[in-house]
């Protein structure tokens, strides 16, 4: 018998987003009215994991923490209600970056959900096939896309696990429809406007005004290049900053000593090209930018306190928030609200963020009666990206009723490996750093242990933008 002809379908085709949904059985839609004031449908998609049998945990290891228990977990009987999962935003996408996660969470016996932000990947088209207007991108819409997700999902009550803007949704939820939160999990949370200017003061203390020991001389360092020209202190905010992220002090430290010595131009102006990229902004059913601008812009304030001033990480927002309406005043006054939230609240913060520093989120603790505080020793920003082995851990803790003591086992947490991508990243400045720093038979040598490492990366965690449709 012949076999039907297969063909190709490309992700990054608009066209081709009915055949995605026609070939996965874990996609669905909600159709919504656009805003109060457009009263046009368009459909609003999520996904949903449902459990599977979780794997036996090996009690007493890291890998235990990693299937779900840690020494000295409590007996628990399994998950009695769904997760929402609310990555950051609001311009990135749910579905596709995120789809190992929620299998590697249905497999600990979690029933997951996560929604497709409005004006993103599959939820970017209204009903003809048009691209959403800009004035239906608002936060109060965004709230009301969750609570029809949760309606749609027949879920009463839910744990929301949410990261950075998620966080900022999952605070709204929790007090505004209390009686749909089992439990809040706030990863890496943004609060307000002021955030960014926490974080622009927290970045310049350590690696401009030398304030932070571990840094000072670092920042001195870096002040001289600035003062020679060698680095444009205005510009050089972000790139410091994504450095930062994926090599932590050591890294930033290492570049700067390299363009002390007349080298390293080359990995510094390879992370400024990445970062003024367009691709960053615009990559369908990833990242997109465009239509959520209002929302992150003129609503969240992003950019706002950009001030033009030497190692600015606020730089690049700045630039871009020109092109959105300017903002005006908070939406919601969370600082004001989150003492409302009744919901259990576990806030987790990495010790190294420089996007959202830990003190924010040790301000939102303190805000939520009863909240609990795990600080992720060398963590970077967003445990959902960056670390999601502890995002499985303190989801099904959360929903088997103790997270609360979560904390008591921050040190073993802090020993579970970065994700795949994020080792990447980092292999992939420390080769960059290894190029100009060494000679080519040891970058030969750090080329293979990096290939080595990729080898062992799980393959079900590779993407690529062809799917074969019957």
């Amino acid at each position: 018998m012949k076999l039907p002809a297969m063909r190709s379908v490309d992700l990054f085709d608009r066209a081709a987003q009915d055949d995605l949904l026609q070939i996965r059985n874990d996609l669905m839609t909600v159709y919504r009215e656009i805003s109060a004031e457009d009263r046009r449908l368009f459909p609003l998609r999520y996904a949903r994991a449902v459990p599977r049998r979780p794997r036996r945990a090996r009690s007493g290891s890291g890998r235990a923490a990693a299937d779900g228990a840690t020494a000295g977990e409590p007996s628990v009987a399994q998950p009695q209600v769904p997760v929402l999962l609310i990555p950051d935003g609001p311009e990135r996408a749910s579905v596709l970056p995120y789809d190992v996660l929620r299998r590697s969470l249905a497999g600990r016996g979690l029933d997951v959900l996560m929604m497709e932000h409005r004006g993103v990947g599959l939820s970017r088209l209204d009903a003809l096939g048009q691209d959403l207007p800009v004035q239906g991108m608002t936060l109060r819409e965004v709230i009301g896309d969750l609570l029809a997700v949760l309606d749609h999902a027949r879920a009463p009550r839910v744990v929301v696990y949410g990261a950075g803007y998620g966080a900022y949704l999952a605070q709204a939820l929790a007090v505004f429809h209390p009686e749909r939160v089992h439990s809040l999990v706030l990863d890496s949370p943004l609060t307000s406007a002021d955030d960014e200017l926490i974080a622009q003061q927290t970045m310049r203390a350590m690696y401009w005004d030398g304030t932070v020991p571990s840094t000072s001389t670092t920042a001195a360092v870096l002040r001289r290049l600035v003062a020679e020209g060698v680095v444009d202190g205005h510009r050089a905010g972000p790139a410091v900053l994504a450095v930062h992220e994926h090599g932590g002090r050591a890294a930033v430290r290492d570049l700067v000593d390299l363009l002390a010595l007349g080298r390293g131009q080359l990995t510094w102006n390879s992370v400024r090209q990445v970062l003024d990229q367009g691709w960053l902004q615009s990559t369908p059913y990833v990242m997109e930018h465009d239509l959520t601008a209002r929302i992150g812009y003129t609503e969240l304030g992003k950019g706002r306190h950009a001030d033009g001033g030497p190692l600015d990480p606020l730089s690049v927002a700045g630039e871009r928030a020109r092109s959105a309406p300017p903002f005006t005043s908070e939406v919601l006054d969370l600082h004001e609200l989150a003492p409302a939230i009744t919901a259990p609240t576990l806030v987790i913060s990495g010790s190294q963020d420089l996007v959202a520093p830990p003190s924010i989120a040790r301000a939102v603790a303190e805000r939520i009666p009863g909240a609990r505080l795990l600080e992720v020793n060398g963590a970077g920003h967003s445990m959902l990206d960056s670390r999601s082995q502890i995002t499985q851990v303190a989801a099904r803790w959360s929903a088997c009723g103790v997270a609360h003591l979560l904390p008591e086992h921050a040190a073993a947490l802090a020993a579970l490996p970065a994700t795949p991508t994020d080792q990447a990243l980092s292999r992939g400045l420390q080769i960059a750093l290894a190029a100009e720093r060494y000679s080519p038979w040891r970058l030969r040598v750090e080329s293979v242990k990096a290939k080595r490492e990729q080898a062992q990366v799980d393959p079900r965690a590779r993407r690529t933008r062809h799917l074969k449709v019957d």
